[in-house]
C-alpha cells in the first residue's frame, strides 16, 4: 500500500493529554499508580479555559486538564455526562518547530476534512498551537505546539523535563 501524505502528522509525539474532574487526584493516580514524576500544577492562567498540571514519565509529557466551568468547549464537553471522578485520554500533542509548519500541519489536516477546533498563540505569545478533530478517525484530538523561549522556559519548570 502507497503512503500519500508527504507530511508526517504524527511526528514528534511527546504528550499524552486527558481531561479530568478532580486535578489532584488525577495527578495522585498517575504518580502512585504509573510512575510519573511530580506534577506541576498551574492554576488561573490568563485566558484559560483549565486548569492544568504537568509531569514526564521518561521523555513523555502527561497533561492533565480539568476544566474550569461546564463552558461548552473542547475541554469539558469531554467529559460531560461522566458520574464520579473521571480520567479520560484527550489528545496526543506534537511539536513543530516552525509557523511555517504549523501553516502546513493546519492545511493537511483541513484537506482531510478534520476541523480545526482551537488555536491560538499570536507572535509574540509563549505557546503558538491548534488543535485538530481526529475523533472520527482515531478517537481523540491530536495538538500541535511550536514553542517561543517563554514555552520552552514553562517546558523546563517541570521536573524532569528534557527541556531544562
Amino acid at each position: 500500500m502507497e503512503f500519500a501524505m508527504a507530511f508526517p502528522l504524527l511526528k514528534d509525539a511527546f504528550q499524552i493529554a486527558y481531561v479530568t474532574n478532580d486535578l489532584e487526584r488525577a495527578a495522585g493516580v498517575f504518580h502512585e499508580q504509573y510512575g510519573t514524576r511530580e506534577f506541576l500544577i498551574m492554576r488561573d492562567l490568563p485566558d484559560a479555559y483549565a486548569d492544568l498540571a504537568l509531569a514526564y514519565s521518561g521523555d513523555t509529557m502527561i497533561e492533565l486538564l480539568q476544566p474550569l466551568a461546564q463552558s461548552g468547549d473542547f475541554y469539558s464537553d469531554y467529559i460531560a455526562g461522566c458520574d464520579g471522578f473521571v480520567i479520560k485520554h484527550h489528545h496526543f500533542g506534537m511539536l513543530l518547530d516552525s509557523r511555517e509548519a504549523m501553516a502546513e500541519t493546519r492545511a493537511a489536516h483541513v484537506g482531510q476534512g478534520n476541523a480545526i477546533v482551537y488555536e491560538g498563540g499570536e507572535t509574540g505569545a509563549a505557546v503558538q498551537y491548534l488543535y485538530a478533530d481526529c475523533r472520527g478517525t482515531m478517537g481523540h484530538y491530536l495538538e500541535y505546539l511550536r514553542l517561543e523561549e517563554g514555552g520552552r522556559q514553562m517546558f523546563a519548570a517541570i521536573p524532569g523535563s528534557p527541556f531544562a
